[in-house]
């Protein structure tokens, strides 16, 4: 455990800064920083008010529109990583009452600044107390808030520091001021305190900064118990992180000691009770308008939506406009680059809702036109959801998702202008139809969780039919086979399972409308209803997965026909002539099964050669892999 030399973390402090603890972003390491000496503390020396000290000083509470709106804060210094260390524990307050901290650009004035200054001889941290603030406004370049010695302390510290600093900013003491408090082991044999002790240790720590007289009026005269005065709890509670155990180590002789067990990185339950008497309920994570720019939004009808948001900014997501109902999602502290948030939520009624997504903005931040912040978004529980909106504005959005199923309310999905995107599935959309254009870096489209791809092809490159039919008067054919990287994906013996439920239908138009996307590289169409698709303008596509039911793509067309809806298909298929092979892999779907079992495909036998001359000539593989890689040709 980690020895802390304990001194106080209220006290009036007249320190002389040198240097910089924790550097401010691109400050080179090592860089000093001259500032001026100035007392911290509590209060002005000029009127320590020694009279009207408490648990909280109502002289020194916020208004309570103060402290919903216009608490700022900015860093003097500090890395980043102090930094969002100080913006993720400070939220504990804000869950617990009707507070906000708002945090600014360090070029902003602010009430609260921060800083992590090097003090020589200091080890512990302190904050001004509450209104105080006010009084030093004007002085922009001075902290109202340091923390010391972060660089070598563990987490827990820097939490409890952070908590208890930010207790005193709303206007709390320390608990041990609490008029019900009895340091009952420093007293002397006729039970009063034995105020040489306490003497001695702080003038040991202090004297070249204050008076014991002055000092006196913080750490041991009586507290005035009066409610015009001080709010108060109705006893002293030792679990609040409020609390400093400066007594028992006065007791203990040992300016030394060793507490890491002891660190408060958690509001007691007192603590929220008192902090809610003071400033009323929280004010919870909904935020006003200027605080979002939305990125998506879309309609739910259920009671449990869940999807994940890849990003590298914090992200609202605000489930009930109306109701107020939101939830902010922070990048972790450890976090510099992206990360991948599950946001879910249990709605109270069973009713169409509005949800949107947002990039969190700063406080006084102006609204932008344009957002990096999300990378990726996937939504697991598609069931419900509808009237997609996802923002042009998004210039990041590299990667989109929609998993429905059985119940998907089927939609038009029109993504025309997404420059940025490079990834899109659609899962179990039903009778849902796409139109992709003006996608310009679009790579991979799927109606597939992912993209069903062959690590390797082995056997014939060819396909080869046999000269005599089987008994039941089909042909076999023998020609490349798919070996899977993915076990899951494998189909043995025949036996496979597709998707469950089918994505994507002609049944009100065209299914699937693809233009001007000319860098799409892999389309895996899995349990699609559609009868038509165009590859034309497609220089870059190399791969082609198709699985279907007998009656659609794969195996479609009028009776005694089958294959010609294939066959119009690939007629549209660019020459690779001068290119790598491209891969088509297809299978059959049986019907009825759920989720259904991948079967035979079968084709009539002149559809077929016309769609193997189309592979042969503008250089294409074909694999018809469903179970045993053979397909039978129905013979006319």
């Amino acid at each position: 455990m980690k020895r802390l030399f304990l001194l106080s973390t209220v006290l009036f402090l007249l320190c002389s800064c040198s240097n910089d603890d924790g550097l401010k972003p691109g400050q080179p390491d090592g860089e000093n920083t001259a500032m001026i000496p100035h007392f911290y503390g509590m209060a002005r020396l000029e009127n320590p008010a020694p009279e009207t000290r408490g648990v909280a000083n109502t002289q020194k509470v916020w208004h309570k529109s103060m402290a919903k709106e216009k608490l700022t804060v900015k860093f003097l210094n500090g890395t980043e990583r102090y930094q969002a260390q100080v913006k993720e524990v400070v939220r504990e307050w804000e869950k617990a009452a009707g507070v906000r901290f708002n945090f600014v650009k360090d070029d902003q004035d602010a009430l609260i600044r921060v800083g992590f200054d090097y003090i020589p001889g200091m080890m512990s941290s302190w904050a001004i107390t509450g209104t105080d603030h006010l009084q030093l406004y004007d002085q922009q370049q001075e902290p109202t808030i340091h923390f010391a010695r972060w660089r070598r302390s563990p987490d827990q510290l820097k939490y409890s520091d952070v908590l208890r600093a930010f207790g005193q900013a709303l206007g709390l003491e320390l608990e041990f001021r609490h008029p019900t408090f009895d340091p009952g082991w420093i007293t002397d044999e006729n039970g009063n305190v034995d105020e040489a002790r306490i003497r001695e240790y702080w003038e040991r720590e202090l004297k070249n900064y204050i008076t014991w007289e002055e000092l006196k009026k913080m750490v041991l005269d009586p507290l005035q118990d009066q409610p015009s005065l001080i709010y108060k709890t109705d006893s002293y509670d030792p679990e609040s992180v409020m609390t400093w155990p400066l007594y028992e180590m006065i007791a203990k002789n040992i300016p030394l000691i060793e507490f890491e067990d002891d660190y408060k990185t958690e509001l007691s339950a007192l603590d929220k009770k008192f902090i809610q008497e003071i400033y009323g309920p929280t004010l919870g994570e909904f935020y006003p308008e200027d605080r979002y720019l939305n990125l998506i939004e879309f309609d739910y009808t259920g009671t449990t939506p869940e999807f994940t948001l890849t990003t590298n900014k914090n992200i609202a997501v605000i489930w009930d406009q109306d109701a107020e109902e939101a939830t902010n999602y922070y990048l972790p502290t450890n976090v510099s680059t992206e990360y991948t948030f599950t946001a879910t939520h249990t709605f109270a009624e069973n009713k169409k809702h509005r949800i949107i997504i947002a990039e969190f903005l700063d406080w006084g931040q102006e609204i932008p036109t344009e957002s990096t912040a999300l990378t990726a978004f996937d939504l697991t529980h598609g069931v419900g959801a509808e009237n997609f909106d996802i923002k042009l504005l998004n210039k990041a959005l590299e990667s989109i998702r929609i998993i429905g199923g059985e119940g998907f309310i089927s939609q038009e999905f029109n993504f025309t202008g997404y420059n940025n995107l490079r990834e899109l599935y659609l899962v179990g959309t039903l009778d849902s139809r796409v139109t992709l254009e003006n996608c310009e870096n679009l790579e991979i489209f799927a109606t597939s969780r992912s993209v069903y791809k062959p690590q390797t092809l082995k056997g014939p490159s060819g396909l080869t039919v046999a000269s005599t039919p089987e008994a039941n008067g089909y042909y076999k054919v023998e020609g490349p086979v798919a070996e899977w990287a993915n076990e899951s994906i494998s189909i043995p013996e025949g036996i496979g399972k597709a998707e469950p439920t089918y994505s994507l239908s002609d049944l009100n138009g065209p299914g699937i409308t693809i233009r001007n996307c000319g860098n799409l590289k892999e389309i895996s169409l899995e349990n699609t209803r559609v009868k038509n698709i165009d590859f034309s303008n497609l220089p870059h596509l190399e791969y082609i997965y198709l699985s279907s039911t007998q009656s659609y793509l794969v195996s479609g067309g009028s009776k005694d026909n089958n294959g010609e809806y294939l066959c119009a298909a690939f007629s549209t298929l660019e020459n690779r002539k001068d290119l790598p092979s491209g891969v088509i892999v297809l299978r059959g779907i049986t019907r009825g099964t759920n989720p259904a079992d991948y079967m035979y495909v079968f084709l009539n036998l002149e559809k077929f050669i016309q769609i193997d001359n189309q592979f042969k000539s503008k250089n294409w593989t074909a694999v018809w892999d469903s179970g045993l890689l053979l397909f039978a040709v129905a013979i006319p």
